[in-house]
């Protein structure tokens, strides 16, 4: 930020209305003290040199500390600004990145489906099959709703099935198809047009390699295409970052610059390019200035997708146009001289007014005094003027100060409101994919084989045990995926460490028993967040669904899976809490989820309150509306602190349906 100060000075200046008008108000000030002086010298003989050399110094004094107080305004709106325009562009790539990043494990476990592999093996396919396998990709989709289409081709890249059936494709040439087969990754990632797609400018694929068995050296039996609904997505990204009307257009970009997806397609279209520029920067597009913010993803799980960034252009004529739409808060000087929100610079700014304008009264009085002992009455309609000049420039002053901190204060508030709201997103959309993986999971063939006889054999419990732990390898979120009979006895774990509990019956908190008198495969059911013995009686969801038998729509079973939320979502918070320009987080700042009656579910390092704990705060935080956030500044435990908050709105179909209810509220905390 400083290197762009240095470089655009006149520029970024000109383009804040605000300072321009302190810096106009000054200038008139200045040059009218001049001429009163010039007045004073011209005729008051009688008064001492030294009182005129005072109340120039001062003018001196106030001049250079105006052009450190211009100095500080620029800075702070300018990080306003910043601020505001990193954060979105940072959230647009990491959100993105976090979603792809489960895409990876959906098609490493979706190759290797049993009814897929028996599909392409089935050298003889009838249209009763394909429409069975096709009924069975719509049953993925229904539950991982952001695919578009799934693919299912053979080795020489003919069609063998798909889920589009507006799509054409009998064969394709795409050259992933022949990447993937000799492939040793566990996934290929392709963006770029594809015909596979041919009605898209560029399609988002996973693709994976088919093998007859999870040995090795099986045989190839084609290659698995998981299409994802890129466009839809971004959009739906966007949506929550900023308005339409928004002065900033945010996009994702590939490597060499090229538009992928925008926020403003009238302005920035896709596929043109981006200049290459630091971060952050001034930069000429279009015959207009834009400032420039860049962002390199964080990765996820150490998944950093295909070398795209972030990046928000907001045109100067616009970036501070609302400069002086700052929070309206009772402020004084013992707040500014005591806040944490404020930098050493600002509050030396404010005391040495204070000082100046102390000298100028004294030398006011000292005047006074002159005139009157040598009695120069002509002397006193200057020192009049000059007192009126220096408040006038005292009380500018007091105005761009009350100022600052109210573009600090609502710099910060904004901060830790954008920070909350990303928090309880990435919460939604995390948990939308345990959801999903519940449900797929449970029509997993084998374990409706298996649990619709009337004994599961231990070479079955085997078996079963097998899948989970290779599910649970690719689904690290889970400490333990277990599944149960119809009777609520435990067959099978994926964890050895819990073996122990095959045979014991289904904790009656774990939403089992929910499960179990199910038989719809949309549904899903999920424990309360509550201590349980499969998570180490620490608190956790666990998230089930029935499992159907094979011949009729009865309930013969059921899944459920233990997310591991202690790490999973004190991450998630840590990577929403305030970032200063080297991505660390800011001291002092922490976060908590809560449920709606209050009671911690977690909460990040240096916060004085654990999970179980009901958070001491006002309890209409609590009770915002789905989507709703807010901010301010409040007392807890007995600090001051900038507090942002938002309620849970849920994401796709997850908890926007009726599907299940869970409202969560985060909360980020910033010393103030």
């Amino acid at each position: 930020m400083e290197q762009l100060l240095l470089n655009n000075r006149q520029k970024l200046q000109a383009a804040i209305p605000l300072i321009n008008s302190y810096n106009d108000r000054f200038d008139d000030l200045n040059h009218w003290w001049g001429k009163i002086s010039l007045i004073g010298k011209i005729n008051s003989h009688n008064v001492s040199d030294s009182i005129l050399e005072e109340m120039l110094s001062t003018k001196e004094k106030f001049s250079e500390l105006q052009g450190r107080l211009i100095q500080n305004l620029m800075k702070e709106h300018l990080l306003k600004r910043l601020a505001d325009d990193h954060n979105k562009s940072q959230v647009a790539i990491d959100i993105l990145i976090r979603n792809l990043f489960e895409r990876t494990a959906d098609v490493g476990f979706l190759a290797t489906d049993d009814d897929i592999r028996a599909f392409l093996l089935n050298t003889d396919s009838q249209s009763e099959d394909i429409n069975n396998i096709r009924y069975r990709l719509e049953e993925y989709v229904k539950k991982y709703s952001v695919y578009d289409e799934i693919l299912l081709l053979d080795t020489q890249g003919r069609v063998k099935a798909n889920l589009d059936s507006d799509s054409p494709i009998e064969f394709s040439e795409d050259p992933l198809i022949s990447k993937t087969l000799s492939s040793k990754d566990d996934y290929t990632e392709t963006f770029r047009y594809s015909d596979l797609q041919p009605h898209k400018r560029n399609a988002l694929i996973y693709s994976c390699a088919i093998r007859e068995s999870n040995e090795k050296d099986a045989r190839t039996l084609g290659v698995l295409c998981l299409c994802f609904k890129f466009d839809d997505e971004m959009q739906s990204i966007f949506k929550n970052l900023q308005s339409e009307r928004a002065a900033s257009s945010i996009m994702i970009v590939s490597e060499n610059r090229e538009v992928m997806a925008t926020s403003h397609p009238q302005k920035f279209k896709i596929g043109e390019k981006i200049p290459k520029c630091g971060s952050p920067d001034l930069v000429t597009m279009k015959h207009n200035s834009f400032i420039s913010t860049t962002s390199a993803t964080k990765g996820y799980q150490g998944f950093k997708g295909l070398s795209w960034q972030g990046v928000a252009m907001t045109p100067l004529n616009n970036a501070f146009k609302h400069s002086n739409d700052t929070v309206q808060l009772q402020t004084d000087s013992c707040q500014l001289l005591n806040s944490k929100l404020f930098s050493d610079e600002l509050k030396q700014i404010f005391k040495t007014s204070m000082l100046i304008n102390d000298d100028l009264s004294l030398v006011v009085l000292n005047g006074i005094i002159a005139a009157a002992r040598n009695n120069a009455v002509e002397f006193m309609p200057v020192l009049s003027e000059i007192k009126s000049t220096g408040e006038s420039i005292a009380l500018i002053f007091s105005n761009s100060i009350d100022n600052l901190q109210s573009t600090v204060i609502s710099a910060r508030l904004g901060d830790v409101r954008f920070c909350a709201s990303l928090a309880v997103d990435i919460m939604d959309r995390n948990l939308y994919e345990r959801a999903n993986d519940c449900r797929w999971w449970a029509l997993t063939t084998a374990f409706r084989q298996h649990l619709q006889l009337p004994t599961v054999t231990p070479d079955a419990q085997q078996k079963i045990s097998d899948i989970l732990r290779y599910i649970n390898d690719l689904y690290t979120v889970y400490t333990n995926l277990y599944v149960y009979d119809k009777n609520g006895i435990i067959i099978a774990v994926s964890n050895k460490e819990h073996a122990s509990v095959v045979g014991d019956k289904v904790d009656p908190h774990s939403g089992a028993i929910d499960a179990l008198n199910c038989t719809d495969s949309q549904e899903y059911s999920v424990s309360r967040f509550v201590p349980s013995p499969q998570y180490d009686n620490k608190h956790t969801y666990i998230y089930n669904a029935s499992i159907t038998s094979l011949k009729q729509n009865s309930v013969v079973g059921g899944i459920g899976i233990v997310f591991d939320s202690a790490p999973q979502f004190s991450e998630m918070l840590n990577d929403s809490l305030p970032k200063d320009e080297s991505g660390h987080t800011l001291m002092g700042c922490f976060g908590m989820f809560c449920q709606r009656d209050g009671m911690i579910i977690s909460s990040t390092e240096g916060c004085p309150q654990h999970v179980g704990d009901v958070i001491e705060i006002e309890p209409s935080l609590l009770g915002l509306a789905n989507g709703e956030e807010d901010s301010r500044i409040i007392n807890y435990q007995g600090k001051k602190y900038a507090i942002g908050v938002a309620a849970s709105k849920g994401y796709r179909e997850y908890k926007t349906t009726g599907d299940y209810r869970n409202d969560v509220v985060a909360f980020i905390m910033m010393p103030s």
